[in-house]
């Protein structure tokens, strides 16, 4: 993690506050839904199926997106406690930073795309009763170009997120149980 994002006078052994944590595994349990979701809608043998199924995706995106959002707010304002493994070697750090970057920003890709594909398939924007997602564009009648490019983003970026999700749940295995460090019970749990 960039140093600016840590705390100062955080311990190496602190853990995320229940905030924190509550939303990591919220998120975290909604990008399992939402890939099973998709999956499921993009391959329903019935038009009717799919169709249903998209109608839960997309509220459920954006609840997401809103969570998302709260993440990133909390942890600008609040910071990262320090990294737990002080003596890991630096491309190990590197790479989970980059790896947690990349999880951040396909976790506002996706929804944004999603929103875009659905505003030009004019679907509701209802999300669950509790509140309207406003339309912030119109989409052109005759052209169909940015419809077309969301999707490829949309799917390119929900395989993208697939592949991290499992790279991160490994790492955490991988710290869990071969190196023994606690990570996970100290962060997450």
């Amino acid at each position: 993690m960039p140093r600016a994002l840590n705390r100062p006078g955080a311990r190496a052994d602190e853990r995320y506050p229940p905030l924190a944590r509550l939303l990591h595994w919220a998120v975290a349990l909604g990008v399992l839904v939402q890939i099973g979701l998709g999956w499921a809608a993009e391959t329903a043998s019935e038009r009717d199926t799919g169709a249903r199924l998209l109608h839960l995706h997309f509220p459920l995106g954006m609840l997401l997106l809103a969570l998302m959002v709260l993440r990133a707010g909390r942890r600008l304002l609040h910071g990262l406690p320090p990294p737990a493994t002080v003596d890991a070697r630096p491309w190990r750090r590197r790479l989970a930073a980059c790896v947690h970057a990349a999880l951040y920003l396909l976790l506002f890709v996706l929804p944004l795309s999603g929103y875009v594909i659905w505003v030009w398939m004019d679907g509701p924007r209802d999300v669950f009763g509790l509140g309207q997602v406003p339309r912030l564009f119109t989409p052109p009648a005759d052209d169909e170009t940015w419809r077309a490019i969301a999707w490829y983003v949309h799917c390119w970026s929900a395989w993208a997120l697939a592949g991290l999700v499992a790279l991160h749940v490994a790492a955490a295995l991988w710290h869990q149980w071969v190196l023994r460090d606690r990570l996970v019970s100290r962060r997450l749990l």
